[in-house]
C-alpha cells in the first residue's frame, strides 16, 4: 500500500474529485480525515465507505475552510485522532462564472474566501505539524484555469492563478523541512459542477469533448490517482510542480487545425 498509515486531510471530500481521492487514499492504506460543509452528504458517503469496507481509518469532520476557527478545530481533531498530519490535499473550492464587471463583490469574496483563503488557512495551521514531523506532502487544487485564462471566469481564474504561484513559493520555503508542495491542474472532469454546466448549456458537453485532444471527459478518479502519486514517497523528488491533468488542452497554441485528425 503506497500510503500505509499516512495521516491525511482532504478538504471538500464528500463529492467529485475529493470523494474519489478519499476512496483512493483509503484503498492505499492512509488514515484519512475528510471535511465538507454538508453533514448529510458526508453521512451518506461514510455509509458508502462502510459498505465497501473502507471506513475503518476514515473520519469526517464538519469544516468550512474559509473560517479559521473551523480549520483550527479540524487540524486539532486530526492530530488527536491519528497524529501529526503528513498529507494535505486542499481540494475544497467553488466555481463562479462572469466577467469582472458582472462579478459582484459578494461573489468575488466567496471565490477568494473558499478557493484561496481556504488553502492559506489549511496550510498555515497544518504546517507546524509537518515541520514538527520533518515530513509532509501538500497537494493544492489548482486548474488549467490557473495556468491560462478562460472567457468570463475572472474571479475563478484569479484564485486558481494565485494557487499556482503559491504552490511554487511554498515549495521553495519548505523544502528544507522535507515538505513537498505541488498542485494538480485538472481540465474538464465529470463532477457535479461540470454536469450542471452540461445541463444548463445545451451542447456544452460535446463542445468540451471536441475541444480536448483526447476527445473525452475524465472521471474524478483520474485526478485522484495523480494526487495519490504526489502524496506517495515515490514522488519524493517532485516539488513545486503544477501538474496539468487535462487531456492535452494546455499543450495547444489555440491555432486552428488545417488538416484531418
Amino acid at each position: 500500500m503506497r500510503l500505509k498509515d499516512k495521516v491525511s486531510i482532504i478538504t471538500g471530500g464528500a463529492s467529485g474529485i475529493g470523494k474519489a481521492t478519499v476512496i483512493r487514499f483509503a484503498e492505499e492504506g492512509a488514515k484519512v480525515v475528510f471535511c465538507c460543509r454538508s453533514k448529510d452528504k458526508a453521512a451518506a458517503f461514510m455509509e458508502e465507505l462502510k459498505a465497501a469496507g473502507l471506513s475503518e481509518n476514515v473520519r469526517y469532520f464538519s469544516c468550512d475552510v474559509s473560517k479559521e476557527e473551523d480549520v483550527i478545530a479540524l487540524c486539532e481533531y486530526t492530530k488527536s485522532e491519528f497524529g501529526n498530519c503528513e498529507i494535505l490535499f486542499n481540494n475544497a473550492g467553488v466555481h463562479q462564472a462572469g466577467k469582472l464587471h458582472e462579478t459582484s463583490l459578494a461573489d468575488w469574496d466567496r471565490i477568494m474566501n473558499i478557493d484561496l483563503r481556504g488553502v492559506y488557512l489549511m496550510c498555515y495551521h497544518i504546517l507546524p505539524q509537518m515541520i514538527e514531523k520533518q515530513y509532509g506532502s501538500i497537494i493544492n487544487m489548482s486548474s488549467v484555469s490557473g495556468i491560462a485564462a478562460d472567457y468570463a471566469m475572472c474571479a475563478y481564474n484569479t484564485a486558481k492563478g494565485a494557487i499556482t504561484n503559491l504552490t511554487r513559493s511554498m515549495a521553495l520555503d519548505y523544502a528544507g523541512d522535507n515538505i513537498r508542495v505541488n498542485a494538480v491542474c485538472p481540465g474538464i472532469i465529470r463532477t457535479e459542477i461540470a454536469e450542471h454546466t452540461f445541463t444548463c448549456v445545451p451542447g456544452s458537453e460535446d463542445m468540451f469533448r471536441d475541444a480536448y485532444p483526447v476527445h473525452y471527459i475524465a472521471d474524478p478518479v483520474e485526478v485522484a490517482n495523480a494526487v495519490v502519486f504526489l502524496a506517495a514517497r515515490e514522488s519524493d523528488f517532485i516539488t513545486g510542480v503544477n501538474l496539468p491533468i487535462d487531456g492535452g488542452i494546455t499543450c495547444h497554441t489555440g491555432q486552428p487545425c488545417t488538416g484531418t485528425y
